[in-house]
């Protein structure tokens, strides 16, 4: 059930009527970049067709396509827009900026989704890298999920095919009327071992007319992997965007700033979903934002209520200021008033031509209660978080520190995760190993520091990264420190390679390189080894002894269609050191994917693996052993 409160209706009704005027309704949607400015879509799409690609810093296949994105946005430059959106969330999106003016990507235009607006209206689901093309008058003429080497010839030819056609009027309101959008992801595994099956469906829809959006999504389960059972209504909303101001009423998502006090998000890889129920309603005029809800999370009856507002100075500062308030669970005080737990922040950010500088503090009271347990913690918390870039030429600084205490806002919203995300200063890397062994960010426990370099120069790119994370008693609870080379002049070969020293959950000293070889316009190999070693424990008190353990992967690409790779991972893990349930090594396996038109992919992985985490944006999931057959895939419509 959803309670609002008038004064919120009102001031909701009030953001939305803030811009009513004389603008386009219809698919469109605006970003800010990388560069500190803001794009929009229905701006360049009146210019010509436009070229929409969804990356992320973490993404290798990504970071492999940018440079073909950039030599389109060059050669088609005045006639076709290339928006490279990136999706990093709050822990990556500060490297994003000195990324793109290292590599000198000057052409791109780089917004930042770092709220997953664009992703949920385009149904992108976190599935990238995924690219779509759009004619003059908005209509979709090609999507394409992932990269393998020669993609980029595919897009090309679209891109010409459309130029050579006879100049059509550009984009009207009824470009967009009556548009009906559908993605259906899916999830098969059996277990050679438990004999157990598991089955998941998700079927996302959305119907568009002259402003009006609606969609559900529909989530089968038959089983999933916790065992639920079930056909349901997962997420439905109705919304409504004229000009500047969108009202949406029913399951929403937000983020403000870059998540100190509020970040409702989805992730489907980890099972996160940490979306409120109720209304939300955005709007602007001139220099002004403004942001509003109140509605309910999934796994906690609170009634939450938000508000973000921001001010671009003239010639200066963006400055913003943002609250949340909620009463914890069923929590009364002994003299019987009812407690309201808060949160406040305020942010300042701003670009200049060598750099750009983030800045973000937060408050809040401490009435977290934990309903099972009947109690609650009291005690002011607080966030503090910055970050400072700067790049000339070839090179990119990037600087970050934090600092947070007793700054967790709504725990387990979703049964699992708060309901904000402050930036993490764990990165996530594109190498496996690597990843293997992540931080989880304490937000009542934690600060650190992160120092990111990078020098890139023809076809040579050099990459340094440092980061050292403690507890509020001065405690290291993790440090990294990685160097990475690469080298790709476009010819037949190319490859990177790096080394890593890490101290969480033991030392471990890691050694990773991988080499392409193009072997024609559309075929690659490419072969990716990873060693590391590692001391559990440390000598933090215990000490399980050390062990090696090794990744493999040899993959064959076709452009545009197949994918054939084959996986094995080793190592020398006595009994003691293996998890509950984790078998002895090897752990072969092997992928086959294809890649469909109309931008949705089939992909059946066969073999063992051992148990281990997958994780997105600091938020890590354990997955169990597993032996057996995997099916997933896309179909769009």
């Amino acid at each position: 059930m959803m309670r609002h409160k008038p004064a919120l209706l009102g001031l909701s009704a009030a953001l939305l009527f803030l811009v009513l005027g004389t603008g386009a309704f219809g698919a469109d949607w605006s970003l800010p970049t990388a560069d500190g400015g803001t794009v929009a879509f229905g701006e360049r799409l009146a210019q010509g067709p436009v070229v929409v690609s969804f990356w992320a810093t973490w993404c290798k296949p990504c970071l492999k396509e940018l440079p073909h994105l950039e030599a389109l946005a060059e050669d088609f430059s005045g006639r076709v827009t290339v928006l490279a959106v990136n999706t990093d969330g709050p822990k990556a999106v500060a490297k994003v900026a000195p990324f793109i003016a290292a590599s000198g990507y000057d052409d791109l235009i780089v917004p930042l989704d770092t709220a997953a607006e664009v992703q949920e209206l385009l149904q992108v689901g976190g599935s990238i890298p995924f690219t779509i093309v759009f004619d003059g008058q908005g209509r979709v003429a090609y999507r394409h999920l992932g990269y393998k080497e020669g993609d980029e010839h595919a897009l090309r030819e679209v891109i010409e095919a459309l130029l050579d056609q006879p100049a059509a009027p550009g984009p009207t309101a009824s470009s967009f009327a009556g548009r009906v959008t559908a993605t259906d992801r899916f999830e098969y595994s059996y277990s050679t071992e438990t004999r157990q099956e598991i089955f998941e469906n998700w079927l996302d829809v959305d119907y568009e007319l002259d402003g009006l959006r609606t969609g559900i999504l529909l989530n089968s389960r038959a089983p999933s992997e916790e065992g639920q059972r079930s056909n349901e209504v997962a997420h439905r909303f109705v919304e409504f965007k004229r000009g500047e101001a969108v009202i949406r009423a029913g399951h929403f998502y937000g983020l403000f700033g870059r998540g100190l006090i509020f970040n409702a998000y989805e992730d489907r890889t980890i099972r996160i979903d940490t979306r409120l129920d109720g209304i939300i309603a955005t709007g602007g005029q001139g220099r002004w934002q403004a942001t509003a809800f109140s509605g309910t999370p999934l796994d906690r009856p609170v009634d939450v209520r938000g508000l973000d507002v921001g001010y671009a100075l003239d010639g200066g500062p963006f400055l913003a200021a943002s609250g949340l308030t909620f009463r914890p669970d069923d929590f009364t005080a002994e003299d019987g008033t009812v407690h309201r737990e808060w949160a406040t922040a305020v942010r300042a950010r701003q670009n200049f031509s060598w750099g750009d500088y983030y800045l973000e503090a937060g408050w809040k009271n401490r009435y977290e209660f934990e309903p099972e347990a009947g109690l609650y913690a009291e005690g002011a918390g607080r966030a503090l978080y910055g970050n400072l870039n700067l790049y000339h030429g070839p090179w990119a600084v990037s600087w970050e520190v934090m600092d947070y205490e007793r700054f967790t806002v709504l725990a387990r919203a979703d049964g699992k995760t708060s309901l904000n995300r402050p930036p993490s200063l764990a990165r996530e890397l594109t190498w496996t190993l690597l990843n293997r062994a992540p931080h989880n960010l304490n937000a009542d426990d934690e600060r650190g520091r992160n120092l990111d370099l990078q020098y890139t120069r023809g076809d040579w790119s050099l990459q340094a990264t440092g980061a050292s994370l403690e507890n509020q008693a001065g405690v290291t609870i993790y440090d990294l420190a990685y160097g990475g080379i690469q080298r790709d002049a476009g010819g037949p070969v190319a490859w990177q390679a790096g080394f890593a020293y890490q101290d969480n959950e033991g030392l471990r000293q890691t050694v990773v390189g991988e080499l392409t070889w193009r072997a024609g316009p559309s075929t690659s190999w490419t072969i990716q080894a990873e060693h590391q070693h590692v001391r559990l424990g440390g000598g933090r008190g215990f000490d399980l002894g050390e062990h090696d353990q090794q990744w493999f992967k040899l993959e064959l690409e076709t452009a545009r269609r197949w994918a054939v790779a084959a996986f094995l991972e080793t190592n020398n893990k006595y009994a003691d050191q293996r998890g509950l349930t984790e078998d002895e090594s090897p752990f072969p396996a092997g992928q086959i994917s294809y890649t469909l038109d109309g931008g949705g992919n089939l992909n059946l992985w066969f073999g063992r693996r051992q148990e281990g985490f997958i994780c997105s944006g600091g938020v890590c999931k354990f997955e169990p052993a597993f032996s057996g057959i995997e099916m997933f895939g896309t179909f769009r419509y």
